[in-house]
Formats: C-alpha cells, sequence, structure tokens
C-alpha cells in the first residue's frame, strides 16, 4: 500500500534509538532557560531575541539559538516578525507561575544531579547511590555540602508540591482531625492547601532545622501562622507526638528499606492508637507496560538509585514496609495525580 504523502515515515530503529542517545540536549536546553530566567524576562509579552539577551544579560547570538530550540521545544512560539513568546507550557518556567517547575528544571540540569547520573552504571554495578561512590556520603549529607543546589533542592519540592497538595486535601477526610504532622515536609507546601480545606484543623511542619525559615514564611504567606508551627529534627529518630494523621509525602522512596522502616518506625511510636499515617507516593504497577505512567515512574525510580540510594515500591512493597514497623494498610486512595494515599493504621 502507498504511503499518503502527509504521513511521516516511521524512523528505522537505529535512528530512534540515535534519537534518544541524543536527547540529552532536551533537559539541558529547559535548565539553561531556567537558570538564566528567559522565561520571567519574556513574560507575557513577545520579544526580540536581542531584547531578551540584553535583560537576562547573554550573548545575542546565542540566546537567539536557544530560543529557537525552546520553540523546538514548545515552550516558546516564533510569530511573523521574528518576535518569542512564550506558550502555555512555558508559563511554567516562570518564577511567578503558580504551576512554577522553574526550580526543578535548575536541579535536574544541574552539575551536582547530572554528575550523579554520569554514574549510572556504577551505581548499577554496585547497587550504591551516586553520592556514596563519589564522596561515602548519604545523598542528603552529599547535598548539604552544596549549599546552593540545597537551596534549589528545597525549592523544587515546593513547587512540585504545591501543584498536587489540593488533589490530597480533597481526596483525603481529615474532618475527624485535629492536628496533621507533615513529616519531612520541607517548607510545608503540602499543608496550605490541606488547612485551608479544614478551618479546625492544625498542622506541624516536622524536618531539618535549616527549613524553619522558609517554612515559617510560606505558612506567614497563606496566612496560617496561628494554625501552622514548624519543629525541627530527625525523623529516623522520632517525630512529633500528638498527631491525628502523619502525612509522609515524597519521604520514604527517597530511601532504602532499612532507612525507610526506621522513618515509619518513628511515626508508628509518635502515632496514638487512633492516629493514622498516609504515606503519599506513586506506586509502581506489578508488571512494567501496564500504566501510561511508565515512563515516569521508571526515570524516578532511576533517579532515586543514582541520587539517593532509595527506589519506588509496588503496592505489595508498601505493606510489607508499613508491617515490619507495625502498621497495618488500612486502604489506599487514587488522586487525580500519579500520588497515590496509603493509609495505615496500628497493626
Amino acid at each position: 500500500m502507498e504511503q499518503s504523502p502527509t504521513t511521516t515515515p516511521a524512523l528505522p530503529p537505529a535512528a530512534q534509538l540515535s534519537r534518544m542517545v541524543a536527547s540529552l540536549w532536551i533537559p539541558q536546553t529547559i535548565h539553561a532557560a531556567a537558570v538564566l530566567g528567559v522565561a520571567d524576562a519574556i513574560g507575557d509579552a513577545a520579544l526580540d531575541s536581542a531584547d531578551v539577551a540584553l535583560t537576562i544579560g547573554a550573548d545575542a547570538a546565542a540566546t537567539h539559538r536557544l530560543l529557537r530550540a525552546l520553540v523546538a521545544l514548545e515552550l516558546c512560539r516564533q510569530d511573523a516578525d521574528g518576535r518569542f513568546a512564550l506558550t502555555r507550557m512555558g508559563q511554567c518556567l516562570r518564577d511567578d507561575a503558580p504551576d512554577s517547575v522553574r526550580a526543578w528544571a535548575e536541579l535536574m540540569g544541574g552539575e551536582m544531579v547530572w554528575n550523579c547520573w554520569g554514574r549510572l552504571v556504577d551505581c548499577v554495578r554496585t547497587g550504591q547511590p551516586a553520592p556514596h561512590l563519589i564522596a561515602g556520603k548519604t545523598a542528603f549529607e552529599w547535598i548539604a555540602a552544596h549549599p546552593a543546589e540545597f537551596a534549589v533542592f528545597d525549592r523544587s519540592m515546593q513547587q512540585l508540591t504545591r501543584r498536587i497538595a489540593s488533589a490530597i486535601a480533597a481526596a483525603y477526610d481529615f474532618s475527624a482531625a485535629r492536628m496533621v504532622v507533615d513529616v519531612g515536609g520541607g517548607h510545608g507546601a503540602l499543608l496550605p492547601a490541606i488547612l485551608t480545606a479544614n478551618p479546625a484543623l492544625h498542622g506541624v511542619v516536622f524536618d531539618q532545622p535549616h527549613c524553619r525559615a522558609g517554612a515559617e514564611a510560606l505558612a506567614a504567606d497563606a496566612q496560617l501562622t496561628a494554625r501552622c508551627r514548624f519543629v525541627g529534627g530527625d525523623f529516623f529518630s522520632a517525630v512529633p507526638a500528638g498527631g491525628d494523621v502523619y502525612l509522609i509525602k515524597s519521604v520514604i522512596h527517597d530511601w532504602d528499606d532499612s532507612h525507610s522502616l526506621s522513618i515509619l518506625r518513628a511515626c508508628a511510636t509518635a502515632m496514638a492508637p487512633t492516629a493514622r499515617a498516609v504515606v503519599v507516593e506513586v506506586l509502581v504497577p506489578s508488571a512494567a507496560g501496564a500504566s501510561p505512567l511508565d515512563q515516569m515512574i521508571a526515570g524516578t525510580d532511576l533517579n532515586m538509585l543514582v541520587n539517593t540510594g532509595g527506589r519506588e515500591r509496588t503496592e505489595t512493597a508498601y505493606r510489607e514496609l508499613c508491617a515490619a514497623a507495625g502498621l497495618r494498610v488500612t486502604r489506599i486512595i487514587s488522586t487525580p495525580t500519579p500520588f497515590s494515599l496509603i493509609e495505615a493504621r496500628h497493626a
């Protein structure tokens, strides 16, 4: 059968694979745009590349080439006069966008993360994360030694959490709770949506002491200072008592089973008989190819292998971890996001 002249011929397998190999330009292009502040420079306008270059303090010809690459990635569009404007997706690289991912782009394309990904072969051979292979450190000891990247990490976690907080607030019934503890909550981006939806609820953000200033500033911005406080500490040792719900979002996947058990056991120790732990994570399907999120899950799982030593887990694995910590999974609640809520109570 003759091919329609409007149909793009399928690339041969070697060409498809070569294109995948060469796709390293994509995260680095987005990273460069994020670091340089290209989206903030363009804003809601349509600008000539020379004007963008002047605003960001970059070479005019190189900026033009970067902008053309952003057009190819559908983050920008170019009008008939040659000016560049942001697409809807490109708006997400603005620092002031409500669904900004600028910090995430800065983090994932940055030198620290890329150095770790460059050790993937060694990580697979040894089963050890790159920070351990490079410096004999845990992931968070490694990132603490890079304070600029640590600040970007904190901002990126805040941006990513803020995008799904409303979905979690809507998916879970907090009406019987008086106190919710956000374990490993960073700057506390998860709680504002939950506290706003539940006016009688109070919250505690629990994380390392360096997160205090960011968490208190975020609570003040959300006008929740009277109902939300920060507590610093080490979640491997103990977490604050008195919570009715212990939220643990995107924490367990950062760690191996031994460290994960320490976190869950600390929560179980702090929990009253009627309290609940709610682990918020992406669940890995029992078989590859069974989910439209396969590529995202596979990429995140390898990111955990390379950078933290953790892993993405199946429902069965989470049930086993909870059981080992003295907790019984009572239900699993899906959300409109890739995340599920794994509720557990004392066994």
